[in-house]
């Protein structure tokens, strides 16, 4: 089975990296590769679909032409999915998905295609297993936890660096003075520290399971 990933940022490419590594040892006897095209930032949906709203390097301004492109390049292999996997931050996460959906229906004709959405984002899949935070960061600060809601529609990646970095999120803060540079430096070593410890059947979070399950029916029909 192969799978090309179409992600937001960074961070999550490398957070996917260990995940499909663990699911390609958790099925030693199935053919699985994958390929990950990760975007500066998720961006935002054409209204009007002029030339100047779709300008940007963010995944949804042109999501409709990346699918297309991705189907006509993999019309021919028939085993292969594309994968987009993208946060749902404030958005209303039904209507979000059934948006998504409808574009992936109109600009996929020949490949399977699957919307997965983090909810609120993808640190929600890390915090989702605190028995990974625990082994990546001994020293985590775990009271922040208490007040977290999984999957919850609010402060995600801020308990993680409340938990996790020097000063907590308001050093970051103020290391980064507004800047995602370093913020997404943060959120990268968190992904690839944390996501080599995750547990694929212990996560708490519903939204990781849900592209964990999306995944899994495509290796098992394979």
């Amino acid at each position: 089975m192969y799978f090309q990933f179409l992600l937001e940022d960074k961070s999550t490419e490398v957070l996917i990296n260990h995940i499909m590594e663990k699911i390609k040892e958790k099925y030693p006897d199935k053919w699985i590769d994958f390929n990950i095209k990760s975007f500066k930032g998720i961006g935002h949906l054409s209204k009007r679909g002029s030339l100047q709203e779709r300008k940007g390097s963010g995944l949804l301004n042109n999501l409709n032409l990346y699918l297309r492109g991705f189907d006509r390049s993999l019309e021919r292999m028939q085993q292969a999915a594309i994968i987009v996997v993208v946060d749902n931050d404030k958005r209303d996460c039904i209507e979000f998905q059934n948006t998504l959906d409808n574009i992936a229906k109109e600009s996929v004709r020949s490949t399977d295609c699957a919307i997965c959405i983090a909810v609120k984002e993808m640190e929600a899949w890390l915090l989702g297993d605190e028995s990974a935070i625990l082994r990546a960061y001994p020293n985590a600060k775990r009271k922040y936890l208490k007040s977290y809601k999984q999957d919850g529609i609010c402060d995600t990646w801020e308990v993680l660096a409340n938990m996790l970095y020097p000063g907590g999120l308001a050093a970051l803060k103020k290391k980064s003075q507004n800047s995602y540079s370093i913020t997404g430096i943060a959120k990268s070593e968190w992904a690839d520290k944390i996501g080599k410890e995750l547990n694929l059947e212990g996560n708490i979070s519903p939204s990781f399971n849900r592209f964990l399950h999306t995944l899994q029916l495509r290796i098992n029909a394979a």
